[in-house]
């Protein structure tokens, strides 16, 4: 589930609560936002308004006026909302202001104290007034009810714990909750980001996979065409041909069963090119030669599949078949500056004058944007002296 980093109203999702805030209604939208507040007040304001007349029932059930009850309900109820919403509401104004964040936060947690010391000045108003009420009774005894009573000894024994109440109840948990959904939503946003990163490679890989169960059959038939023809006439060549193709198979099957880049490396890479090009050595009678430079580090590097043997096939199809007598390609791999580069050259009779890339060279460079975006490469350029040289640079490290 994605949703709106920006937005202050949008519904926080499962993952970004935490177990201890998850359970109520309001903590489902970040902190100190409107929809939180409200939600928030919905649950806390009847709490606070039964409080404060709570607390105005013990005074006059102990006294018996229960003409102060008005007044006093009254102002403990206005105390116990200002206790309850002073803090949390200013934070919530200071959080719209969109400060950057660590001034947002220095500001919240001020607003917050801002807020308990105005509750604190509220539950001291109170106070006075009841103090002032009760001046009409000093030296009189106080005929308490067994309400009055009980009321009055839950309020004493939980006076010691006033002022954890007052941090509570004014917004000092919601504090520490805010601090922690900030972190919480960075780690959902990495996590989301990693998925959709995983979504694209796998969506690549498909693509990939499509492109090799075309190019596959391709090949393989041109291939069983080529030794049909040479039953007949150069029996000893089919064989070889048939043998050569056997070779490959065992090195291209697995690789059309999995698409996971994960087993793909540049050695293998390598050795499917190999396979390739010991087909086509037999179908030129051994006018190509094949040369490699990388070393067993390099090769066990991971590097996307199909794309070397798409450039492979290019060079030799566009470079050493049209050219009369024997040709030369090469596959040379090193490291450096982060990057993996690897280069396919051929001794061919090169770029053509008018020509336009084909569909070969625009799928690698597709599937380089695809996997990599910015940070790969492909180059491919005329050789001095004849023929192509194609350059992939991809990072060393990639998801």
């Amino acid at each position: 589930m994605d949703f709106p980093n920006d937005d202050l109203h949008a519904r926080l999702p499962q993952s970004v609560l935490s177990d201890l805030g998850g359970w109520t209604l309001y903590q489902s939208f970040r902190t100190f936002t409107w929809p939180w507040l409200l939600r928030r007040g919905t649950l806390l304001w009847p709490l606070a308004i039964l409080a404060g007349c709570t607390y105005a029932i013990w005074h006059t059930s102990g006294t018996g006026a229960w003409g102060d009850w008005p007044g006093l309900a009254l102002r403990a109820c206005i105390a116990s909302l200002i206790v309850v919403s002073a803090g949390p509401l200013l934070a919530t104004l200071i959080r719209y202001r969109r400060f950057p964040v660590i001034v947002e936060r220095v500001l919240v947690v001020l607003a917050i104290l801002l807020g308990l010391w105005l509750g604190a000045i509220a539950l001291n108003w109170v106070g006075a007034y009841h103090a002032y009420l009760m001046q009409a009774f000093s030296g009189h005894h106080m005929r308490t009810s067994w309400f009055g009573l009980a009321v009055s000894n839950f309020l004493g024994s939980t006076v010691n714990a006033s002022v954890f109440a007052l941090v509570l109840a004014g917004g000092g948990y919601a504090t520490i909750y805010y601090l922690g959904e900030q972190r919480r939503i960075a780690q959902f946003a990495a996590a989301r980001q990693i998925e959709n990163l995983r979504e694209e490679r796998n969506a690549a890989d498909m693509r990939l996979a499509l492109l090799q169960a075309q190019v596959e059959p391709h090949f393989l038939f041109n291939t069983l065409a080529s030794v049909r023809s040479l039953i007949a006439s150069e029996p000893g060549r089919a064989a070889t041909t048939i043998d050569a193709l056997a070779a490959y198979l065992r090195i291209a099957l697995p690789r059309i069963r999995t698409t996971g880049i994960e087993e793909a490396t540049l050695g293998r890479q390598i050795d499917l090119c190999l396979g390739y090009l010991e087909i086509m050595k037999v179908r030129t009678a051994g006018r190509v030669k094949v040369h490699v430079d990388a070393s067993d580090e390099v090769r066990a590097l991971p590097f996307p599949p199909l794309i070397l043997l798409t450039l492979v096939e290019n060079a030799m199809t566009h470079g050493i078949e049209p050219k009369p007598g024997p040709g030369v390609i090469g596959i040379i791999a090193s490291t450096a500056d982060g990057l993996l580069s690897v280069r396919i050259e051929d001794d061919g009779q090169g770029l053509q004058p008018g020509t336009t890339p084909g569909l070969g060279l625009s799928n690698v460079r597709a599937q380089l944007h695809d996997r990599f975006g910015t940070r790969a490469r492909f180059e491919i350029a005329s050789r001095t002296g004849g023929g192509v040289s194609a350059c992939i640079h991809v990072p060393l490290a990639f998801p």
